[in-house]
């Protein structure tokens, strides 16, 4: 007897198949999951180094910009340049003083100067900490007066003014220096201190000198070696033309010789550079030049000079211009001796090199004054 069908037994018989195709299905459908799962960390992975690598160069750019400003603008100006026992100095306190040349001429000449105002920085720190032996006291007032005497207004004689307007004008005056330079009131009074050290010293080693004293008359011809003159062809001409001729055509005086080129009596020690051959040098067996020779051109850091000598050696007063000349050296081998001093028995330092000398150049361009100072640079 055959039974109706049944939607049931339709399915009992349909479930074989089914379930393996549900398992299939249910199998598959995990295993997309599984995949779904492992991109997502992957994903998440790769973003987490992305972020990881990107905040790692922002902290390395960061750090290269961080040490280059520090490079840059803030370890400079603290650099140590120099000291004197326990005194220090930085590459920003000599900036400081360059300025000050700068501010008076409007200009200087970075080839030399950064080297020569390291020198001048040691050594009036040398002579500050050296005067209280040397009978060197320097009051405030005395730099008052030296201020005033450099700032303040000039008034003709017999000009009726208001001293409040003068002190006025002082003041102003002042401050323009100042702000021309960089400096304040404190920086300069301290250069102006030092400046006054260096005139009491130039005082005292000035009364070692005697007077009258042995010198030999001479006269010179004198120029710069980047004149474009050439020695040899000077030389020549000294043959055949008179002293004086050449010398006025290409001799530059410097202070020392007249138009024609003579100088007048030198002492020893006058021009370190040219003792040898105006007195010969008996620890290099170097003679005297002979009165009425021509020397040889001598190359020296102030010239080229072509020396004839018309005297032996006389004792003579001293010219008031040579005399001048004779302390300013007494000043030098002062200061080149207690440098010496200083750095064999280790108290007197310097650091001062190639990189430093760049800097302090690029400082000093930058802070160039469009116009030189007048009236208080005088």
């Amino acid at each position: 007897m055959a039974f109706p069908w049944s939607r049931s037994e339709a399915a009992a018989e349909a479930l074989p198949g089914d379930g393996r195709r549900s398992t299939r299905g249910r199998r598959a459908r995990q295993e997309d999951a599984r995949r779904e799962s492992s991109r997502i960390v992957q994903e998440r992975r790769h973003q987490r180094m992305a972020f990881a690598i990107g905040g790692g160069l922002i902290l390395v750019i960061v750090a290269v910009l961080g040490f280059g400003v520090y490079e840059e603008f803030y370890k400079p100006p603290r650099a140590w340049a120099g000291g004197v026992r326990n005194v220090e100095f930085t590459m920003g306190d000599l900036v400081k003083r360059i300025r000050v040349l700068q501010g008076v001429s409007g200009q200087v000449d970075l080839s030399v100067v950064p080297f020569e105002y390291m020198g001048n920085l040691l050594d009036a720190e040398v002579l500050r900490q050296a005067s209280p032996g040397l009978g060197i006291t320097l009051t405030d007032e005395d730099i008052d007066q030296a201020l005033r005497s450099q700032f303040y207004p000039q008034v003709e004689p017999g000009q009726q003014v208001d001293p409040g307007q003068l002190d006025e004008e002082y003041a102003a005056t002042y401050q323009i220096f100042l702000d021309r330079t960089n400096l304040s009131d404190q920086d300069y009074r301290t250069i102006v201190e030092e400046r006054l050290a260096i005139g009491w010293l130039s005082l005292l080693l000035g009364q070692q000198i005697a007077d009258p004293q042995e010198q030999v008359e001479v006269e010179w011809i004198r120029f710069d070696q980047e004149s474009g003159i050439i020695a040899e062809e000077v030389v020549a001409r000294l043959e055949v033309q008179d002293f004086a001729i050449v010398a006025g055509d290409v001799g530059v005086t410097q202070g020392f010789a007249d138009t024609n080129g003579y100088v007048g009596w030198v002492p020893r020690r006058a021009f370190p550079d040219l003792d040898s051959v105006l007195f010969g040098d008996e620890d290099k067996g170097i003679p005297p030049l002979a009165v009425g020779e021509i020397s040889d051109p001598i190359f020296t850091i102030d010239g080229l000079y072509i020396i004839r000598k018309l005297s032996s050696l006389e004792v003579q007063d001293l010219d008031s211009n040579i005399r001048a000349k004779l302390n300013a050296e007494l000043v030098t081998d002062w200061q080149q001796q207690q440098r010496l001093n200083g750095a064999e028995e280790e108290w007197l330092k310097m650091n001062f090199n190639s990189k430093w000398y760049a800097w302090v150049s690029d400082q000093i361009q930058i802070s160039a004054p469009n116009v030189p100072l007048g009236q208080g640079g005088q």
